[in-house]
């Protein structure tokens, strides 16, 4: 009995113990470019903002900003943009985030045409969305997400159905002649069999 009672108090003095389990930082993001239309051509300035609400630390945040589908070219000040085609293209950013600090991060994408002209999120307009999410340390799931929305004009014109004035004036004018035509025709007969 001893020599359980003496291997359980060597065991606990030898083996760390389990750490705490400790809650994720507590972040807000927010992310705007400041104009609530765009347009095919146009540059758009994003600014982000982190805010780390905590009184600890954030080491090696990963900062990520998802560009509009229809990006062409983007930048991230002090940042890297990963993906090269249009709809691929994110910035990143590698930062440590104090306790109660607030950072931000800028960066920049030119809006190119939308290619699907069949899907739009309103009759004649298309969203330029962005997104922006922050990670800690090699965790998958985000600490916080925010995101923009921009309406986009349609970039083509949408094709023209009518309004049915051809075929009104196709009827009236059939309607004024089909009588005419058949008056003919049966005088023309008359005249032969009489």
């Amino acid at each position: 009995m001893r020599t359980a009672a003496a291997c359980a108090v060597l065991c606990a003095v030898a083996l760390p113990a389990a750490p705490a389990p400790q809650d994720p930082p507590a972040l807000a993001v927010t992310v705007t470019d400041g104009v609530d239309r765009a347009e095919a051509g146009q540059r758009l300035d994003y600014r982000i903002t982190v805010h780390n609400l905590g009184g600890d630390q954030v080491t090696g945040a990963r900062i990520e900003q998802e560009m509009p589908a229809t990006t062409v070219s983007a930048t991230a000040t002090d940042g890297t943009v990963e993906g090269a085609g249009t709809g691929e293209q994110k910035a990143v950013w590698h930062a440590d985030l104090p306790a109660y600090d607030i950072q931000v991060f800028t960066a920049g994408a030119v809006l190119g045409a939308r290619r699907d002209l069949g899907t739009s999120a309103a009759p004649g307009t298309l969203r330029a969305a962005t997104s922006v999410c922050v990670y800690a340390g090699a965790n998958a799931a985000p600490l916080a997400c925010s995101g923009d929305l921009d309406d986009l004009p349609e970039s083509q014109p949408e094709p023209e159905h009518g309004n049915g004035v051809g075929w009104a004036v196709a009827a009236l004018a059939g309607a004024l002649l089909v009588p005419g035509v058949v008056r003919a025709v049966r005088r023309g007969r008359a005249r032969r069999s009489g």
